[in-house]
């Protein structure tokens, strides 16, 4: 088996009890609803690294999956959702990692001694951080000061303005989060429920990047000048990626990132071919190679870094079924004869 196959196994399976699931949402049968996806529920986070919930929003049918900041299950979540049946397509709103205000956020509520507070009773302080674009985060709630245990208040406070925001406003524009124990006056607010409005809203305004999915957001690397050698991804001299954990892994010698990948049958590999031009040249060849081998590899691979180096040039995949990506590599490489000569090495 692999990841993909996971994927086509987990829709023929939902298939077969979809018009049962929309009969109990319609009838608002939550409880009945929860039964009938069950066990696709625990398949899911088994074989791709979460939890998805179905709800009838507005009339509309949506599956959401609950990925959280793993980047890994978030591109798992993604496969799933490019490689839903069409007719799971024309009928489901699909939405790969948490939006903002989901059905969970609205119903979210957190109890703190005898009290139980739902997103609307607490408030978002926040400043800008202009040289990261990003914000700097307090959240208050009233029973905050009822806990003595700072971290926890954090934690919890990470958690309710992610699902405020959702994943991908979170992910890009948020730097710092803390709680306070009481209101702070100096500080710009909003409620909790308004923040991701009040968030876009400035983002226009400042002219910030925007995204349209978590794994949009690149991060930039320089190594350090220690690893930069001639020798195979010794030599990277630049690097960006959408998975930073899994390239600090990689840089340091780790595994555990390969691991939860593995044991979830796809696999972390690196395309990589000689530098051609030996100038800037390189990274705008790089650039569009990586563009046509992206859109080449759906839906069994997907491009999520690469790099400069002196002597090579590497484009960073996650591989969601091995066989098909190696007869894809083969097809692009008989394209690609005259120009480049392409190898692959999985991590």
């Amino acid at each position: 088996m692999s990841a993909l196959e996971n994927a086509k196994r987990f829709w023929k399976d939902f298939s077969k009890r979809e018009p049962e699931i929309k009969k109990a949402l319609i009838n608002e049968d939550y409880e009945k609803c929860q039964e009938l996806i069950l066990d696709l529920d625990e398949y899911a986070y088994a074989h791709f690294g979460c939890h998805f919930f179905v709800d009838n929003a507005y009339s509309d049918f949506e599956m959401t999956w609950d990925t959280g900041p793993n980047k890994t299950t978030q591109y798992l979540a993604s496969m799933v959702c490019e490689t839903a049946p069409v007719s799971i397509q024309k009928s489901w709103i699909l939405q790969p990692f948490l939006p903002p205000l989901s059905q969970k956020a609205i119903q979210a509520q957190v109890q703190i001694k005898d009290e139980i507070y739902s997103l609307t009773d607490f408030l978002l302080f926040y400043e800008p951080q202009e040289a990261q674009n990003t914000w700097k985060c307090w959240i208050y709630c009233p029973g905050f000061s009822l806990i003595p245990n700072a971290e926890n208040k954090r934690e919890m406070s990470i958690y309710l303005l992610e699902m405020a925001l959702g994943q991908c406003a979170y992910e890009a524009y948020v730097g710092e989060v803390d709680s306070l124990d009481a209101p702070d006056p100096n500080r710009a607010f909003c409620n909790l429920v308004d923040a991701y409005e009040t968030f876009m809203d400035q983002v226009e305004k400042k002219g910030w990047k925007t995204y349209s999915s978590p794994l949009d957001i690149y991060s930039v690397y320089q190594p350090i000048k220690e690893i930069a050698d001639d020798s195979f991804r010794k030599d990277m001299k630049f690097l960006f990626t959408t998975h930073p954990l899994f390239t600090e892994d990689t840089i340091e010698g780790n595994s555990d990132v390969l691991k939860d990948l593995e044991a979830k049958e796809g696999e972390f590999g690196t395309i990589y071919y000689g530098n051609l031009f030996g100038s800037r040249e390189d990274a705008l060849f790089r650039q569009q190679l990586s563009i046509q081998l992206g859109k080449a590899f759906i839906p069994y691979a997907k491009v999520i870094a690469g790099s400069i180096g002196k002597s090579f040039s590497y484009i960073d995949v996650i591989v969601f079924d091995r066989e098909q990506f190696n007869l894809g590599l083969q097809k692009i490489q008989k394209k690609l004869d005259k120009q480049v000569k392409l190898y692959y090495q999985k991590f």
